[in-house]
């Protein structure tokens, strides 16, 4: 089958998180089955107009684009409109048989659907509500409110036209997790007959045996992987480690962003039981996810996320995970059974759960092995492509 894919922003990009990342191993997956896959993404590297990676070809598509795009690039220029006439002329050669959309990111041909004839499939990581809530918490002073005020017109718009499109233009739609179905309902008022949840999934991790950098002799050992931004929540538990009363752990943290100085100071002041990695490649992070190396992983985040990669990465490396109840965090965890959910912003619940977990070395093993097992059962990637090709041979019946 001959798939048109569009996201507006991917793996070729200088910073990207797991909607980058569930494309790419969606996409990559497809081509590995007989599909043949093209992706339209907008134009990043000034020098490349395409790109082929893994059997995935990529169209870099020219256009504007910017933090408010939908209010201050002009219609003609944007990504909605350019994408829109990309695909066009290159359809008129490529004959697809059908268009995914990764969020919004196909509204451009979901408008001109009449002239294509073509299924559409989109995937929804979230919700505009909670991109607002995640924004609201990710700096509650006066500054940040002002900032979030400001960008309510953008918000709005968004949530009044550009979601309810590409959520009522599809013919399905896929929730990356109950919760983001659940908010897409309640928020675009479309039949849940039409959502489809289909979690995530990565192949399974292959744990290789660690010679050396086991960490500190006797401490528990936490990893945290993801964006040093505070809406993460990665600042407070940093500092709660670094307390004179937490000495019996440690704390790998992966990752970059506007948090890097600051968590810099507090892994000075934790006589090295904070170790900042910095950005690694994606190999290298899978190869973090190993019961050699830690003892449990850590999710403090208060934003509302669909369903972090980052859940299902560290069940395959057979990790206990302690992380606040948010957005589709449950769908991956079973608390007490391969983890803790923890009331959101209750962090000296966190802080109790992680000593839970160090005082009973058995438990902590226990709940890694079930979350390996609820990993096999359910977020493998080809259980993920099983899903994805029911829906595509369902919708071109």
């Amino acid at each position: 089958m001959k798939i048109a894919v569009f996201i507006k922003s991917t793996t070729f990009s200088g910073s990207y998180g797991g909607l980058e990342t569930q494309n790419k191993l969606l996409c990559e997956g497809l081509v590995s089955r007989g599909h043949k896959v093209t992706v339209f993404t907008p134009r990043i590297i000034k020098e490349k107009e395409q790109a082929v990676e893994n059997g995935v070809k990529y169209i870099f598509v020219e256009c504007k684009t910017a933090q408010y795009s939908s209010v201050t690039v002009s219609k003609k220029d944007s990504w909605v409109a350019k994408s829109y006439e990309v695909f066009r002329d290159m359809h008129g050669e490529e004959k697809f048989e059908l268009i995914l959309g990764q969020s919004s990111g196909a509204v451009g041909v979901t408008r001109n659907k009449e002239e294509f004839g073509l299924p559409i499939v989109s995937i929804s990581h979230g919700t505009k509500i909670g991109e607002l809530h995640t924004k609201l918490k990710s700096d509650p002073s006066v500054k940040g409110l002002l900032k979030s005020f400001l960008d309510l017109p953008h918000v709005f718009k968004n949530f009044f036209t550009v979601q309810r499109e590409f959520v009522h233009g599809s013919g399905v739609v896929v929730a990356v997790s109950n919760s983001v179905k659940k908010a897409l309902v309640e928020e675009t008022f479309v039949e849940e007959s039409k959502v489809r949840v289909i979690n995530n999934g990565i192949k399974p991790l292959k744990t290789e045996p660690v010679e050396g950098d086991r960490g500190i002799a006797g401490k528990f050992r936490l990893l945290y992987v993801g964006q040093l931004i505070r809406s993460k929540g990665i600042g407070k538990l940093a500092e709660i480690i670094a307390g004179e009363d937490m000495k019996d752990f440690t704390l790998d943290i992966v990752g970059a962003g506007e948090l890097q100085e600051e968590l810099g100071v507090i892994s000075g002041k934790s006589e090295g039981r904070i170790i900042l990695r910095g950005k690694l490649d994606y190999t290298e992070v899978l190869r973090m996810y190993n019961p050699a190396r830690f003892d449990a992983f850590v999710f403090p985040t208060s934003r509302i996320e669909g369903f972090p990669m980052v859940l299902v990465e560290s069940m395959f490396g057979q990790l206990p995970i302690v992380a606040f109840n948010l957005g589709g965090v449950s769908d991956a965890i079973t608390d007490g059974e391969t983890g803790y959910l923890v009331n959101p912003g209750k962090f000296y619940v966190f802080k109790s759960k992680l000593n839970e977990l160090k005082n009973s070395p058995e438990t902590a093993r226990k709940m890694g092995a079930n979350a390996l097992n609820k990993a096999m059962e359910r977020f493998t990637l080809d259980k993920m492509l099983d899903s994805y090709e029911e829906i595509f041979k369902e919708i071109r019946a």
